[in-house]
């Protein structure tokens, strides 16, 4: 075929245009309207003209290789023909007397064949008909039969063409197959002679045998006798040079080429300001977070403050657990408790722990909802300001709305998690046991004497021994009363060191905390700081959606780059 160089050039070209053009629509580059898409695919347009049975369907058919016009010893072409590629067979009328022609023939998608009644024909079209495809054509050959090369229709015909169409017609001597090879020059010589007289230029002269061209063309083996002796190598190289290689078509090419190498530029200039910008929105997220952070390590500043209302709270329960103490270690509970046994530290212990979980709650709940107040009222800034720079809403705040009792929640547990490992550390229990176990010990013994005594008394009362009774009675009345002397002093004393104890014991019980309470502060702003995650998600896939689009464009660089050597 023809311009095959051409149109492998123009091929690669157009596939690369069409995937540049696609990855413009879908990047949403819009085409300036002063920058129309050349139409590289155009198919050239081929024309033959000549008198009745001088060969120009046959030859239209060799240049194609297949059989695309009918051609036969009588007449068959009554009207203007013009052969263009479909996916079907199908013929329409146009106006002005021209047959359209469809055939699904691959050839048909680079060239257009424009078959014309003879020149000598009766009822032929009429010239204002025929000059406007001749005008059009950008390859015009004017066909002679080598029996009779000097039909005067034929020149005639040649003598009406424009000058602009003279510069793209060729003369074609067609079925040199039925001369002698000497004769072919002597013929060649007689209508270069003609044209000079006729046109006043010698146009290009080719001899050629349509049969042998459509024979080489079918034959599986390429048939290279044939080929040789229809003369067309030098024909079609002709074609490929004056036409598939010449300057309006190179220009074509390079309008198309330069068309798809600014589409590009402008390409890379839109994915290098979506890559500035997203560089920017990562800047600007990270500006967010810091903001983030820097309300985070405020409220860690100023936990101090709540572990200093922790404390308030704790002496409070200290003075009601000192107050409980003093209750229970009364001279009449105490006796009772001599010979029951005292469980006063364990009920102490779990009584102090009880009342300090309910102030870890009370305080977990009020810091949490303050901090959460402080989040929401940060998330309604951030909330426009990510809608009006990124270009969607990131939602409502992640800790606020139902989310926000299982955020205080966990804030809570945290703390209360640590009142077991802090109290710990007091010993309130292991203070105040050996204490009472001393001070039982003691009034056990004086009341221990103090009955016995007594029952002494009874005894030398049984046996009449007069006054003596009466003392020991006394005696032993003596040694309650110290008992219960002894359970005061006792009394004041344990239960004015064991305050001063569990005073002195606030600070380590607020240093045990401090740990818990921190970690409970930044958990909450981590899950505060979630909220920036689909922001981010929403970013990464938009790099993530750029980059395949960043390598699709490099390689349509490289093969523009490679089209543009081979032009």
């Amino acid at each position: 075929m023809p311009g095959e160089r051409y149109f492998a050039a123009r091929d690669r070209l157009a596939e690369i245009s069409t995937h540049i053009a696609g990855l413009a629509r879908d990047t949403g580059l819009e085409v300036p309207e002063h920058d129309p898409v050349p139409d590289v695919g155009r198919p050239i347009l081929l024309a033959a003209i000549g008198e009745v049975n001088a060969g120009k369907s046959s030859l239209l058919n060799a240049i194609a290789g297949v059989e695309v016009c009918p051609a036969a010893a009588l007449p068959l072409t009554k009207e203007i023909r013009l052969y263009r590629y479909g996916g079907s067979a199908m013929e329409r009328a146009h106006d002005g007397g021209v047959l359209e022609c469809r055939r699904p023939v691959p050839f048909l998608k680079n060239f257009e064949l424009l078959d014309t009644p003879g020149t000598n024909a009766t009822g032929r079209p009429e010239p204002e008909q025929i000059d406007p495809w001749l005008n059009a054509a950008e390859f015009v050959m004017v066909v002679f039969t080598a029996e009779n090369p000097w039909t005067a229709a034929t020149w005639d015909a040649v003598s009406r063409l424009s000058d602009e169409t003279l510069e793209r017609t060729v003369l074609v001597v067609q079925r040199t197959d039925l001369k002698q090879p000497q004769d072919i020059p002597i013929i060649l010589g007689h209508m270069r002679d003609l044209c000079l007289k006729r046109t006043g230029r010698a146009l290009p002269i080719f001899p050629v045998s349509a049969k042998y061209c459509l024979e080489a063309k079918s034959s599986p083996s390429g048939a290279p006798e044939a080929w040789s002796a229809s003369r067309f190598a030098v024909f079609e190289d002709y074609i490929s040079s004056r036409v598939c290689e010449s300057f309006a078509r190179r220009q074509i090419l390079h309008d198309s080429w330069h068309h798809a190498s600014r589409t590009l530029r402008r390409l890379e200039e839109r994915f290098d300001l979506t890559r500035r910008g997203m560089d920017d929105d990562a800047w600007f997220l990270t500006g967010i977070e810091r903001e983030m952070d820097a309300l985070r390590d405020e409220h860690m500043l100023a936990a101090p403050r709540s572990l200093s209302a922790m404390l308030d709270r704790y002496r409070t329960a200290v003075g009601d657990i000192v107050h409980h103490l003093r209750s229970r270690l009364g001279w009449a509970r105490t006796v009772v408790r001599l010979f029951l046994g005292d469980t006063s530290p364990a009920a102490l212990e779990a009584m102090f722990a009880t009342r300090m979980h309910e102030v870890a709650q009370s305080q977990g709940d009020g810091d949490a909802a303050r901090l959460l107040d402080a989040c929401a009222a940060h998330w309604q800034t951030v909330r426009p300001r990510v809608a009006e720079r990124m270009g969607f809403d990131p939602g409502p705040c992640l800790v606020a709305g139902v989310k926000r009792d299982e955020s205080i929640g966990r804030f809570t547990a945290r703390l209360e998690k640590a009142v077991p490992h802090a109290l710990a550390n007091l010993r309130v229990r292991g203070v105040l046991d050996p204490l009472l176990r001393r001070r039982n010990h003691t009034l056990k013994l004086v009341v221990a004497i103090a009955l016995l005594l007594a029952t002494l008394a009874g005894v030398l009362g049984t046996l009449g021994k007069g006054g003596l009774p009466y003392y020991v009675l006394a005696a032993s009345g003596a040694t309650l009363v110290g008992s219960v002397l002894i359970a005061w002093t006792t009394l004041a004393t344990i239960s004015i060191g064991y305050r001063e104890r569990l005073l002195d014991s606030a600070p380590a019980y607020a240093s045990a905390l401090e740990a818990d309470y921190g970690e409970a502060i930044r958990t909450l702003f981590h899950e505060y700081s979630q909220g920036l995650i689909e922001v981010r998600r929403q970013l990464a896939d938009r790099k993530a959606a750029l980059q395949p689009r960043l390598e699709h464009w490099n390689n349509l660089f490289i093969a523009l780059k490679a089209v543009e050597l081979e032009m």
